[in-house]
């Protein structure tokens, strides 16, 4: 599209360079459009949507929150449940119960109590804690992946809206192109193919500055599901995307990527959670004591005419003897886990460095790029302006005033999508590649170095 503007730019402005000398570009008899000088877009009348309020929108209405806080509540549960002894058995007992001498044999209740040892209770509680900590980890990456995932399609719904703004200014220039085309045509300044450009040129922008609302408008309606307020009412937002994101020092961001980001840590906490859980296997050999007691009546005679031997208590103790089952397969099982889990946290950070590097390499394209056109729209919107004071002055031709112009606006296009590319670089960059808010924390894929669905800003 750029192209096709440029050339038809130059197709306009030969001819009638050529044919209207800079001293007479005011011709008698008819009067020359003097071209507005081109501000930037008009603030909204009302505040508009701001990243904090839409931010605190996705922290009560985002699915995937409740769904972590509901696990983190969850592991709460195992982790109180997990320090419970074993309920005892009460019951009825009854032994050689049928009539004759017996009268009824014996019958009485008992109480039984299993008496847990090698504190498997606290290993038991170790475990279920170190998954506690596991889904407050997740929980909190969740967080995180909310607020980057709202923070970069704020950012790019803010480029969107700007580009809107800079068609609709192009569209405008066109608009102007064609209407001062026609009137030199008119006086016979310029030729029939020239007139046909302009329009064809103006259709052109029109095309352009639709495109751009419809992609504003898919924007918008991606914030608004992050945000989990699919039915928010557009409007606009109020936010500034120059001079863009705060520099981000490589050396510092990579130790702390690497040391505190939210995957090495659910990293470590599974981890953590694979050796507690050999410590509660190798407990499991430890037998338990099984304690057992009550009371009975017997209705035996004592003798031919005695009486009934009457109440009588009874006491058992047991334990289990480690012969057969030594729990050796689950501590097998265990220790390979821990080994899996260490090599699981030197893979995150394998993987980590390497997203990194190649966001990295996005992040310093996009702020070089950012830092120059920070010169060249200033000194392209100064030419326009010396232009428009010479064509002012009857000194300069009204093509080379509205080539000026429309190359200020097409830098100020591209200084958009720069600065939307480095916010979104800057900001996947500060949120550690947790940028998916819509997806299940249990269920987080990990993100490659190429993503398909990562927001774009153009």
């Amino acid at each position: 599209m750029r192209c096709i503007a440029l050339s038809t730019t130059l197709a306009l402005v030969l001819p009638l360079s050529a044919q209207v000398p800079r001293r007479n570009a005011r011709m008698p008899g008819m009067q020359m459009p003097a071209p507005k000088a081109a501000a930037p877009p008009v603030a909204p009348q009302r505040p508009g949507w701001t990243l904090a309020q839409l931010e605190t929108l996705a922290l009560e209405r985002n699915p995937t929150l409740r769904q972590a806080l509901a696990a983190e509540q969850e592991a709460a549960g195992l982790v109180r449940q997990s320090g419970l002894w074993p309920n005892p058995t009460v019951g009825y007992e009854g032994d050689q119960i049928r009539g004759g001498s017996y009268g009824g044999g014996e019958q009485g209740v008992f109480a039984q109590q299993k008496i847990l040892l090698g504190h498997k209770l606290a290993a038991a509680q170790r475990v279920a804690a170190a998954g506690l900590r596991g889904q407050q980890a997740i929980a909190a990456a969740q967080r995180l992946a909310v607020r980057s995932a709202v923070r970069l399609a704020f950012y790019r719904a803010l480029a969107r809206q700007r580009l809107v703004a800079v068609d609709r200014g192009l569209l405008g220039i066109a608009r102007d192109a064609a209407l001062t085309t026609r009137q030199l045509a008119n006086v016979g300044q310029a030729n029939p193919p020239d007139e046909l450009a302009a329009r064809v040129e103006t259709e052109q922008a029109a095309l352009a500055l639709d495109r751009a609302r419809r992609r504003l408008r898919g924007a918008w309606r991606e914030l608004a599901a992050v945000v989990g307020s699919p039915h928010l009412r557009p409007g606009p937002l109020a936010g500034q995307l120059a001079p863009g994101p705060a520099p981000i020092r490589r050396a510092a961001y990579l130790q702390r990527l690497l040391s505190a980001s939210p995957a090495v840590q659910i990293a470590a906490a599974e981890l953590r959670r694979a050796q507690a859980t050999l410590g509660q296997a190798r407990r499991q050999s430890v037998p338990d004591l099984t304690l057992r007691g009550g009371e009975q009546t017997n209705r035996e005679l004592t003798g031919r005419n005695g009486p009934p031997v009457g109440w009588q208590s009874f006491a058992s103790v047991g334990i289990g003897l480690p012969v057969f089952n030594r729990n050796q397969g689950n501590v097998a099982s265990a220790a390979a886990a821990v080994i899996a889990a260490r090599e699981e946290i030197i893979r995150v950070r394998l993987r980590l460095r390497r997203q990194a590097a190649a966001e990295w390499a996005r992040y310093r394209a996009a702020a070089d790029a950012a830092a120059r056109y920070r010169v060249m729209v200033p000194q392209a919107e100064r030419a326009y302006r010396l232009y428009l004071r010479y064509y002012q002055h009857m000194a300069a031709a009204y093509p080379q005033v509205l080539v000026a112009q429309r190359t200020w606006f097409e830098l100020r296009r591209q200084s958009i999508r720069t600065l939307g590319r480095l916010w979104r670089s800057a900001l996947t960059l500060r949120s550690q590649f947790y940028v998916h808010g819509l997806q299940p924390a249990a269920a987080m894929p990990p993100i490659t170095a190429n993503q398909e669905n990562m927001p774009n800003a153009r």
